[in-house]
């Protein structure tokens, strides 16, 4: 029995085939593997429960959270959201590796030690320079892009959402997506 659930899985191609016809299956050409990992995945799901084996699926969104959804293995693999749309506020590639479940609070100070602001017409206070998140220690901001703003909802005040993103590099070479809402700063994904 597991002690643990994976945390990350890393897959780098061997190769890649241009998009002139089909790529070979993950699992290669023959069938009798592809049908192998099928019955291991499934008979996981059977010990552990239909959501433990999950794939994701790719779709539209404005938040790296958004474009993602995960769905049992087995199940058809549609998008929530068709990737068409313009999707106003979407972050530029790439997209983060690690999106947080849960987001981290965090304060963003400028040079000074003043918490960085940013206005309804989205003009920043200053120019952010140190990050910390929850208890540790202030890391060093050495470069930032943003803020990509995001107004949802705005005809139903109840429903309404409006955050603004950034993309921060900090001294020890993290790259996280830091999103304020309402004045309050979060760390909504990690950059790999």
């Amino acid at each position: 029995r597991p002690t643990a659930g994976i945390i990350r899985l890393r897959l780098v191609p061997d190769g890649v085939v241009a998009q002139a016809g089909l790529q070979p299956g993950l699992w290669g050409e023959t069938g009798e593997e592809r049908e192998r990992a099928h019955r291991a995945l499934s008979r996981v799901q059977g010990i552990l429960g239909p959501e433990a084996v999950v794939t994701a699926v790719l779709g539209g969104g404005r938040s790296p959270a958004d474009q993602v959804r995960l769905v049992p293995w087995g199940d058809e693999r549609l998008p929530a959201r068709p990737v068409p749309p313009p999707w106003p506020g979407r972050l530029p590639p790439p997209a983060p590796a690690v999106v947080l479940p849960d987001p981290l609070a965090a304060v963003v100070h400028d040079a000074a030690g003043t918490p960085v602001e940013v206005s309804a017409r989205l003009q920043v206070s200053a120019e952010p320079a140190r990050l910390t998140v929850g208890a540790a220690r202030p890391v060093e901001i050495v470069g930032w892009a943003g803020p990509w703003p995001v107004d949802e909802r705005w005809w139903a005040p109840s429903e309404a959402r409006r955050r603004a993103r950034f993309q921060v590099c900090l001294a020890d070479g993290t790259a996280l997506l830091l999103a304020v809402e309402a004045g309050r700063w979060l760390v909504e994904a990690i950059y790999d």
